[in-house]
């Protein structure tokens, strides 16, 4: 069974009751009025600064003929047009636009209805880190070579700084020369010429903006390397070799440095220049821990050879070296078998009495063959015999002998 409301219960039910009614009369009202708009209020009035810093907030103020309603402002400038709105109470109105509108260092232009103001914006001062554009990366050690330093200094935002900025071009050159150049900005750019010193190494750039070197930028790195060789002296490790075609003769340099005694860089390509036995010819080396070593090949016949070094048009002394002939002689026959002929060669012996090394070539006229054991074989038709044609072997020349057919 029901407990029955107590009178204090009853007051509290009527009381929550009536709350629920109000509730619901305020909402159908707000519903039957709607939303407030506010006029549009007339500018007859706009007043904003002329010059300002670069991410300095800007107050613009507006007047009207309405004492109250809603101005719009337009604001102009490298970024688009942005509109702004702002409150009119008593005919005035005020807007701030935020830093991040001032920005982009320039011309700002401001409207509102037929009101305009024009607003400079400023760059700052230069507080990002200037990186030094360096150009050609590599220059010679020779005292008259250079290469340009260019800066882009900016703003905190960007900007390029104002003309006549100062700035500090510094670079450190091998044996501790320091120098500094002292550009100041131009259409945005400040720049300066380094030249070369006389030893080779790393020279390192760097720049500041201010004498107190506040601001850096990393350091960029040129490469000073050595000028044009002096004097070379060019040896050989033997006066003479064998003209067997296949033993080497080792030539070298003493250490190659330029006239302000800079090492030649390794990689320094130096080409032998010679005319022996076997004609004229050429052979390409590159320096190596300062100097050059080659290895020339005998040629396949006596004689001297006479050649040069040459390392960028300058040329070394000119040696010379005698081949002797790497042969004592060998035997020469043609026989004829039938419709062919083959020439036999036998007894190819060396100075010492030892077979000529195998796979050395025996020329008879047009024809090839090469020794084996001090023998070699040369088969044709017994109709394209040549009964003039000589043999030859490491420059030696024999006459075959004939036999009947």
């Amino acid at each position: 069974m029901a407990r029955p409301i107590t009178f204090s219960r009853r007051i509290a039910v009527v009381f929550a009751m009536a709350l629920v009614i109000a509730a619901g009369d305020i909402v159908t009202e707000m519903a039957m009025v709607g939303p407030v708009e506010s006029a549009v209020a007339t500018v007859d009035g706009l007043v904003a600064p002329d010059v300002v810093g670069a991410g300095d907030s800007v107050t613009i103020e507006v007047w009207s003929d309405s004492p109250t309603g809603v101005a719009e402002v337009l604001v102009q400038g490298a970024y688009g047009q942005l509109r702004f709105e702002t409150a009119v109470v008593d005919g005035e109105g005020r807007l701030m636009l935020p830093a991040a509108v001032t920005q982009h260092a320039g011309i700002v232009t401001i409207e509102s209805g037929a009101q305009i103001a024009e607003l400079q914006i400023l760059p700052g001062e230069v507080t990002t880190l200037m990186a030094p554009l360096v150009g050609p990366r590599t220059i010679v050690a020779n005292g008259a070579d250079e290469t340009l330093a260019v800066l882009l200094p900016t703003d905190r935002f960007g900007n390029q700084v104002a003309d006549g900025t100062d700035t500090n071009i510094i670079w450190e050159q091998p044996g501790d020369v320091d120098s500094t150049a002292n550009p100041e900005t131009a259409n945005g750019m400040a720049w300066a010429m380094i030249p070369s010193g006389e030893i080779a190494g790393p020279t390192i750039v760097r720049a500041t903006a201010a004498d107190d070197g506040g601001v850096r930028a990393s350091a960029v790195r040129i490469d000073e390397v050595p000028g044009v060789v002096g004097d070379i002296v060019l040896s050989a490790t033997e006066a003479d070799g064998l003209a067997d075609g296949r033993s080497v003769i080792a030539i070298a340099t003493g250490e190659l440095t330029d006239r302000f005694a800079n090492t030649l860089a390794d990689g320094t390509v130096a080409q032998f220049v010679f005319d022996g036995p076997s004609g004229r010819g050429s052979v390409t080396g590159t320096v190596q821990n300062g100097a050059v070593h080659m290895e020339l090949s005998a040629p396949a016949m006596p004689g001297r050879l006479v050649g040069h070094l040459e390392i960028h048009g300058v040329a070394s002394n000119q040696i010379s070296i005698d081949f002797l002939s790497a042969i004592s002689g060998f035997d020469a026959r043609v026989e004829f078998i039938g419709e062919e002929a083959v020439l036999r060669v036998d007894n190819a012996l060396d100075q010492s009495g030892a077979f000529v090394a195998d796979g050395t070539e025996v020329a008879w006229g047009d024809l090839r063959a090469s020794l084996r054991r001090g023998s070699a074989e040369i088969w044709v038709p017994a109709s394209l015999v040549d009964a003039g044609a000589t043999v030859e072997i490491l420059g030696r020349i024999n006459q075959p002998e004939m036999s009947k057919p």
